[in-house]
């Protein structure tokens, strides 16, 4: 039976923080996870949570993803609900719906839990308490909308992704009146120039900073960090060495070498989302050398072949590439025009059809409408492509999977075509990994979404039976 413990006090006596730790470490072994097993405090997550119970004002923990800390903190939330009179604990992200991760382990365990269900009541976003005026509630991400909060727990997730500290420093300061505290938990970024980066560089030139294995812990009488990475220098191609940075005991070498292989995942995300390392800069998507090594080739005359096309924005170039198959490999050609007339790539489109057998045009519906039900009138199937983060991803995926295996050709002499390629950047969020145009540079990409797009379409065969036709 989970029973109400008195409110916590902030307090440096090691009994009172092993008394606390204890009674935690019970209420978690009550709690059932998705498969309905109990939820098992471990020790490294123990480690984290000590400092919250010793009274800090603020936790930062940075540690690799799938290392269970939306499971951690769903319970920790719970538990102060529970223990806090009139508890106020807000949960934040850069969006709404990364946010509502930890509120919906919240809500499973709660579902699993009848002792929950008799004091907690699930609200669309938020979790009440029975017992008194207790809340777990979620923010959207402007900072405007904290502004007047006084929590007593607040919870910020993935900090890495805030464009300013404008949303941490209102819930800082919004502490003292209850004797709050404010957790931050995050994967390593892609820039130290980002709220969590510059936090993460003061505590790294802050004196007392202990590193043991791969665990950087300091501890000041109001901070406690913690971070568990690799360092640049070491081998993220053995297992053995990533999962020393993993403290999860499901992250065995066999689950970090899955993660390393599949082509779902960049090797500029392992590196941040399973080695802990910071990839500083917005993630470069592909390497020269990488791309430059790509075997010589390009579609022949009359084959078939299926076209992607992207329309740049006022003053930017638009691209058409042309994607053909052939022994198993893709071969792309690119035309790029400076001028994003439409009717210049209506007519470059038609040109092409001289040349190959087009067995279909992929587009943007957002910017390509008129042209394509023109193009359709002539006769060419025309398939819409909403450059959603689903699409996007999907077709991002694909075509690093024929990089990777050496399948795609492309003509060497296109430096126009490798520069839009290498222009691109990772975008990542709750949705997975696609790519995307670098905001600081604005370089054009053009080539490279019409060549992901293209190559989607005749991966998937969006034409099979185009020339039985």
């Amino acid at each position: 039976m989970l029973t109400q413990n008195p409110p916590r006090t902030s307090t440096n006596s090691r009994s009172a923080v092993k008394a606390l730790l204890a009674s935690f470490r019970d209420f978690c072994s009550e709690l059932k996870v998705e498969d309905g097993s109990p939820f098992t405090l471990h020790d490294y997550q123990q480690t984290i949570v000590r400092d919250y119970f010793d009274g800090v004002t603020e936790l930062i923990i940075i540690i690799p993803k799938k290392n269970g800390k939306t499971t951690l903190l769903a319970a920790l939330a719970l538990y102060h609900l529970l223990v806090t009179p009139n508890a106020e604990c807000i949960m934040v992200a850069a969006s709404r719906e990364q946010a509502e991760i930890i509120l919906r382990q919240c809500r499973m365990f709660i579902r699993q839990s009848p002792s929950l269900q008799r004091v907690m009541r699930v609200q669309m976003r938020s979790i009440l308490s029975s017992l008194d005026e207790g809340r777990i509630r979620v923010l959207a991400s402007d900072e405007d909308t904290a502004d007047g909060t006084i929590p007593t727990l607040a919870i910020v997730d993935e900090l890495h992704r805030h464009k300013t500290a404008d949303l941490y420093g209102v819930l800082r300061d919004g502490l003292t009146p209850r004797n709050g505290q404010i957790i931050t938990i995050s994967t390593a970024g892609a820039t130290f120039d980002s709220p969590l980066g510059r936090m993460r560089q003061k505590a790294h030139e802050t004196p007392g900073l202990k590193r043991e294995g791969t665990h950087n812990y300091l501890r000041t009488p109001t901070r406690a960090f913690h971070e568990w990475c690799l360092r640049p220098e070491d081998d993220t191609a053995d297992m053995g060495v990533v999962k020393t940075a993993n403290p999860a005991p499901w992250q065995t070498q066999d689950a970090l070498r899955e993660r390393y292989e599949s082509e779902e995942e960049t090797p500029w995300q392992f590196l941040r989302f399973a080695c802990g390392i910071w990839t500083e800069g917005e993630e470069p998507w592909i390497d020269p050398p990488t791309w430059d090594a790509l075997p010589e080739g390009k579609p022949e005359p009359g084959s078939n072949v299926w076209l992607g096309v992207d329309i740049g924005n006022i003053g930017e170039p638009s691209a058409i590439v042309i994607v053909g198959r052939q022994d198993g490999h893709f071969l792309a050609e690119a035309r790029i025009l400076t001028d994003p007339d439409l009717e210049a790539v209506e007519d470059e489109i038609r040109a092409i059809r001289k040349d190959y057998r087009v067995a279909s045009c992929t587009f943007d519906p957002r910017m390509f409408p008129r042209s394509a039900e023109m193009l359709e009138k002539e006769g060419l199937l025309m398939l819409e492509f909403p450059q959603t983060a689903e699409r996007m991803g999907k077709a991002s995926a694909t075509l690093w999977r024929l990089i990777e295996r050496q399948e795609l050709h492309y003509p060497h002499a296109d430096k126009a075509f490798r520069a839009h390629v290498l222009a691109g950047v990772v975008k990542e969020d709750q949705r997975g990994w696609r790519l995307a145009k670098d905001p600081r540079t604005r370089r054009p990409v053009a080539a490279l979404v019409a060549l992901a797009m293209g190559v989607q379409s005749a991966a998937d065969g969006a034409a099979t039976n185009f020339w039985a036709l």
